[in-house]
């Protein structure tokens, strides 16, 4: 028998799992993707329906991260077959990221700053019960500017530079 309850632990899940140090695409991680974009774009709010796979607005979801919202769908459903729920049990699901690019404060790398972030994760339930996961914190965009800080780390490049 499928089981309502267990969608609250999903949410959290799948929040957790967006926000976390293993949403890696590309050269960066997905979180500081999304924040270039946001502020090259000025579009703080990216929406991703995890039933369909689809995410908005594009100008946040360009290579290596286009296939974000896929990604997380699939896993979605992976997670609530294998906590004991069943799609047919669930009548939406979003994951929300909102960037609050008014405000910054400066990040552990030299020029970058971090920005604040909510994530909040939504699944409605066939009969209107509404799961929610809230995730708030600073990010910041790594790409571009890490190797350079991190360079005498490789012994490798000793050699090469002398």
């Amino acid at each position: 028998m499928p089981r309502f309850k267990v969608l609250k632990g999903v949410a959290h899940n799948v929040g957790h799992s967006f926000t976390s140090l293993m949403n890696y695409s590309g050269d960066d991680y997905s979180m500081g993707h999304i924040l270039r974009f946001a502020r090259k774009t000025g579009s703080n709010t990216l929406t991703i329906d995890l039933l369909t796979g689809s995410g908005t607005p594009a100008s946040l979801l360009k290579a290596p991260i286009s296939d974000l919202p896929d990604r997380y769908s699939k896993m979605f459903l992976h997670l609530v077959k294998s906590s004991g729920s069943d799609r047919e049990l669930i009548q939406s699901a979003t994951l929300t990221l909102i960037y609050d690019l008014s405000r910054s404060k400066p990040s552990p790398l030299v020029g970058e700053s971090l920005s604040p972030y909510t994530c909040n994760v939504s699944i409605v339930d066939v009969r209107g019960k509404n799961y929610t996961a809230h995730f708030s914190d600073w990010w910041y965009v790594e790409k571009g500017s890490i190797a350079s800080p991190l360079r005498w780390l490789n012994p490798l490049i000793w050699f090469r530079s002398r």
